[in-house]
């Protein structure tokens, strides 16, 4: 084993997103295994550094912030190191070119991709803006990111589409990796609630392409109460258009995992929305839960939902929609009890920590 394992991302709790989860998450299982490692990342107040955290802050200018990340990958880091980059690409990628090391990536999905949806730079789906013409920051930062992919020793992939794309910006196909993303089956359990406080609940963060307006509208329609825990740049939208709902529709913002976990068990179906997904953490944790599931057509859903197994994968045209869906799943309480059992079941086996994390750690110390 190295010396020491440094995990670099852009995001850490208490902020949310993929890449926030997944580090601290695979911070305190090194922890439980006693293996000694550091956490880069940004945040939104003042530097700090403390036990194996280093934080720094974007309060200043983004360049000087930027500059301030790539030195402290440098000086915490020497050529023993492992270092697994499930954010920051750029900044890892610049760090270790100048120091002269070795690098992996885990991709949580196409950064750029995200940043030109939540900069309203495109309103395309990610394989339609992959032949989108771009401007000239978007280009920068393209050839930026493909090349921290191709520099890397390992790239890790949560699905197909993603190791797909990878190899489509220029990396190797032979370096990476299709590892699914996973939770801890012992924090996120069923606790068999008899009684529910909600028909239907979504986690996510509050983002275009998450189709939370079809799933409010959808339960306005239907009269139906939905819990909604995450927060994002839609927040003021949605919450103005639940006002107009006689159903409940409840906002919890950003909550801890356990308080995610209990609002799962009180809550009758899991719904995912999304245009695009690769394999969701909350996804996946709602399976753990206990949960039936439904959700939109596309590669990760695909992966994690096995269809009228644990759930239904609806297609979102017009005749295969999410309120028909919900429509007959509400009415049948067999079916739902029934595919919530087979949810947890898969879980234990394909998206468990206990099993997914050390083919992770075998990977990026070879």
């Amino acid at each position: 084993m190295a010396s020491k394992i440094l995990l670099i991302t852009s995001v850490f709790p208490p902020n949310a997103g993929g890449p926030a989860i997944f580090t601290s998450r695979f911070s305190s299982w090194l922890d439980s295994q006693n293996i000694e490692h550091q956490v880069i990342t940004y945040t939104d107040s003042v530097s700090v550094i403390r036990d194996n955290l280093v934080e720094i802050g974007l309060n200043t200018h983004r360049v000087k912030s930027f500059i301030k990340f790539i030195i402290a990958i440098q000086k915490n880091s020497n050529k023993e190191c492992i270092i697994l980059a499930n954010g920051a690409f750029i900044e890892t990628y610049l760090a270790c070119k100048i120091k002269g090391l070795k690098y992996s990536l885990k991709i949580p999905g196409d950064h750029l991709w995200e940043l030109s949806r939540n900069r309203g730079w495109t309103s395309k789906n990610i394989d339609e803006f992959q032949n989108e013409k771009m401007n000239i920051l978007q280009k920068v930062f393209r050839f930026l990111l493909n090349l921290s992919m191709r520099k890397a020793e390992h790239v890790i992939s949560p699905s197909d589409q993603l190791k797909r794309l990878a190899v489509s910006w220029g990396t190797n196909e032979n370096k990476v990796s299709r590892i699914d993303n996973c939770v801890d089956p012992l924090k996120f359990v069923n606790l068999n609630l008899s009684t529910k406080n909600f028909d239907v609940i979504v986690v996510c963060r509050l983002v275009p392409w998450k189709g939370l307006e079809e799933v409010i509208e959808s339960c306005m329609n239907l009269k139906l109460s939905l819990a909604i825990v995450g927060t994002g740049p839609l927040d003021t939208k949605l919450k103005s258009l639940a006002l107009k709902s006689e159903s409940k529709v409840q906002f919890f913002g950003n909550i801890a995992n356990h308080e995610v976990m209990r609002l799962l068990n009180s809550s009758k179906i899991y719904v995912q929305n999304s245009d695009y997904e690769a394999t969701a953490y909350s996804l996946i944790e709602a399976k753990m839960c206990g949960l039936p599931i439904l959700a939109k057509a596309t590669d990760g859903s695909k992966i994690v939902v096995r269809q009228n197994i644990d759930g239904q994968i609806y297609s979102g045209n017009d005749y295969d929609t999410l309120e028909l869906a919900l429509k007959n799943l509400i009415q049948n309480e067999e079916l739902i009890i029934k595919w919530g059992k087979e949810s947890r079941s898969d879980a234990l086996i394909r998206f468990n920590q206990e099993i997914t994390f050390p083919r992770i750690l075998n990977l990026i110390v070879k």
